[in-house]
């Protein structure tokens, strides 16, 4: 039998939306602002005192229903009021395999950023909080529930009451409170959720690297502390808990890797407050920047689109960066270095520098195109002048050498025709070439 343990599992993902559909999409009836939650849990106040105001003015709601200024160029962070129906969930797998699990919290990011100029989107996250039903749930099932439910494109699904929802029409339906119109952008978010884990175990953990590796990669079965066809190879293994893993005191240690953060320990204290509200902000917020670099980076691969956004794209991504890629975000030590793990984990600064790289490059190819058409424009001018000086040239000869004025026409005529026929065979040859 499985040892028991005290498990926190958030599943994050990404949807867009438009301003105007937010209070439709998001009524005051069904989500609360996270602000208004400090009456009811002054626990929360915390964040304040924890992080820089740069970082809580990103991450924490402003409450900006409450007061005269408009809310369209602020971040608010929701929370679902009632999540009563979201309980006694069932997820089946094609051979009727089930987990039993409810769901106890559901947090909405939108965040104020625009991702689409043409269509006018923004960037939204949701992350749902996750209890196992089974009190024997050990790490082979945890990392099991966590590889089934994670991904879209699979034969598992989730039953809630007589209805079986796959994982995306369940997010739509249930997640995002029958949000229909809100797109996943599946593009940008992959073939899985991200997911956010901490274990709690009663006492000391045997094996806890090879427990970290196998829940962060959510493995079928522990593979890497057992034999098995899918188990990481030992080169993968190692530098992932050279590199990024932390370990700052003796009773936990956690590991980020691309689509998660894991995190394994013994007498963890407040585990909803500590990690499932303060740390999980800033898993989110990370998840937000690299995003939003995915998107910028495939705007870039438009060049035409770039070419006609470029000057908005290119002053959007800078305030950006500006903005977000902080460099440290809390008074204390830990949530900085959790920070900057996940930074690294997530390779959130190399794509940085890869994308100002990229949009310089672009530039310079844009200004090219842009200074060979000018001097393409100047060349036809000067050629035009050129036909202007010819029909002036024949009427001087005509007057001078006594031209019958039957003649004077066709010669300035055959003269200047000469030329534009040059000219335009020269511009046919320079399109066919680039």
């Amino acid at each position: 039998m499985e040892n028991k343990l005290n498990t926190l599992v958030v599943f994050c993902g990404l949807f867009s939306y438009r301003e105007r559909e937010k209070d439709i999409l998001f009524p005051g009836t069904i989500y609360e602002d996270f602000e208004d939650l400090f009456e009811k849990d002054p626990g929360i106040k915390i964040l304040r005192q924890i992080f820089y105001p740069n970082f809580t003015n990103l991450i924490v709601s402003k409450n900006c229903h409450k007061h005269a200024h408009p809310c369209t160029s602020l971040f608010q962070h929701l929370r679902l009021a009632d999540v009563s129906g979201l309980k006694n969930l069932v997820l089946l797998n094609e051979k009727e395999e089930s987990l039993k699990f409810s769901i106890a919290r559901v947090d909405v990011f939108l965040f104020p950023e625009t991702i689409s100029d043409s269509s006018r989107e923004k960037l939204g996250m949701y992350a749902f909080h996750v209890n196992l039903t089974d009190e024997n749930a050990g790490f082979e099932t945890i990392s099991s529930f966590i590889h089934r439910i994670r991904l879209f494109e699979s034969n598992n699904r989730i039953r809630s009451g007589e209805t079986d929802f796959t994982t995306i029409d369940f997010i739509q339906q249930k997640i995002l409170s029958g949000g229909n119109s809100l797109d996943l952008v599946s593009d940008i978010m992959g073939n899985k959720l991200k997911v956010f884990t901490v274990i709690n175990a009663a006492g000391d953990i045997d094996e806890i690297n090879n427990r970290l590796f196998d829940i962060g990669t959510a493995q079928h079965v522990a593979a890497k502390s057992h034999e098995h066809s899918t188990k990481g190879s030992d080169e993968l293994y190692q530098e992932l808990m050279r590199s990024n893993s932390i370990s700052v005191y003796a009773n936990w240690k956690a590991l980020a890797i691309f689509d998660s953060f894991t995190v394994i320990g013994n007498e963890l204290n407040n585990i909803d407050t500590t990690w499932g509200t303060t740390y999980l902000l800033i898993y989110i917020h990370c998840l937000k920047m690299k995003f939003y670099l995915f998107h910028v980076n495939s705007e870039l691969s438009n060049i035409s689109f770039y070419e006609k956004y470029s000057e908005k794209l290119r002053a959007n991504f800078t305030k950006f960066i500006n903005s977000n890629n902080l460099f440290a975000i809390s008074y204390n030590v830990l949530p900085n270095k959790i920070y900057h793990t996940i930074k690294k984990s997530l390779e959130i600064d190399e794509e940085v520098e890869e994308l100002e790289k990229k949009i310089i490059k672009i530039n310079r190819i844009i200004n090219e195109k842009s200074d060979k058409n000018l001097n393409r424009l100047i060349f036809l001018l000067a050629l035009l002048g050129v036909v202007s000086v010819i029909f002036h040239a024949s009427e001087f000869i005509m007057k001078v050498f006594s031209v019958n004025d039957h003649y004077y026409p066709h010669i300035g005529s055959t003269i200047a025709g000469t030329v534009l026929l040059t000219v335009s065979a020269y511009f046919l040859l320079l399109r066919k070439r680039g």
